[in-house]
């Protein structure tokens, strides 16, 4: 069973030189392990939380959104039946930036809609900022979802040019058209982003020290945003975990690390 244009058989080369089935299927196992556990992770947080759908918040759920589709769509991709005729077209493309390119940089902006009003002092237009993330959103499932489409029909990716090919249909032709100005406008509403980011520097309202309602000390500053060192001279004490929502009796639905527990209260721990 010749290999190679020179005619050499399968026997002549060591075993060692081909990815085993079993290292395959192991490694493509424990890929899907850290995978399962993350995203079951990230569920349970969730469950039975006091969810604010704030800019940072939906962005943090879309990246949920995104990471399972991107990693769903990897468990084709780990079958050698199915990979063979998915290599190398638009379904490997779909597959690895909606894992690798949309899914973190979702994070990035929800990480960026979370602090700044700590880095800043300034709170954002939270209103524009859910624009950002629904336009983002659906726009990048507009450029990605139909590329899985074209990878199912063999187009291949690295091509610059796909007319004249009798295997790709005038309809893919099309659909990549669409891809291309669906890329165009998601680039395009990132200019909703620096809007909102740069304009609240200079106009927007003073932000409260804790708008988010969380209990961790770095919320807990006297200064918003923080001067050096944080605290000043007195370094704060911490009297409970970092989990204290929701108390039974108590006056608000968190408790900070640094209150003193009062009196027969009832604590999470």
């Amino acid at each position: 069973m010749p290999i190679n244009p020179k005619g050499d058989d399968i026997a002549d080369y060591p075993a060692k030189q081909y990815l085993q089935p079993t290292t395959g299927k192991n490694f493509d196992n424990s890929i899907q392990d850290n995978f399962a556990v993350k995203v079951f992770n990230y569920l349970a947080t969730l469950w039975r939380a006091n969810i604010r759908f704030t800019p940072a918040m939906l962005f943090a759920i879309g990246f949920i959104f995104t990471f399972v589709h991107g990693g769903l769509t990897g468990i084709f991709l780990g079958n050698v039946v199915v990979d063979l005729p998915l290599s190398d077209t638009y379904f490997v493309v779909a597959h690895f930036h909606m894992v690798m390119g949309v899914s973190p940089i979702l994070v990035v902006f929800g990480a960026i809609y979370h602090w700044y009003p700590k880095i800043t002092g300034k709170m954002y237009n939270e209103l524009m900022g859910k624009w950002h993330f629904w336009l983002t959103f659906l726009g990048t499932y507009a450029i990605y979802l139909p590329m899985h489409y074209l990878g199912f029909l063999g187009v291949p990716r690295r091509y610059y040019a796909y007319e004249g090919i009798d295997f790709i249909p005038d309809s893919a032709l099309a659909l990549n058209t669409q891809i291309t100005t669906a890329a165009l406008f998601v680039a395009v509403v990132q200019i909703l982003f620096f809007i909102n980011i740069i304009g609240s520097l200079f106009k927007g309202k003073k932000a409260d020290p804790n708008p988010w309602g969380a209990t961790t000390l770095e919320w807990q500053t006297e200064q918003t945003p923080p001067i050096h060192g944080n605290w000043g001279p007195e370094l704060p004490g911490v009297y409970r975990w970092a989990y204290d929502y929701s108390v039974p009796g108590a006056e608000k639905d968190f408790i900070p690390q640094n209150v003193p527990p009062k009196e027969g209260e009832q604590s999470e721990t």
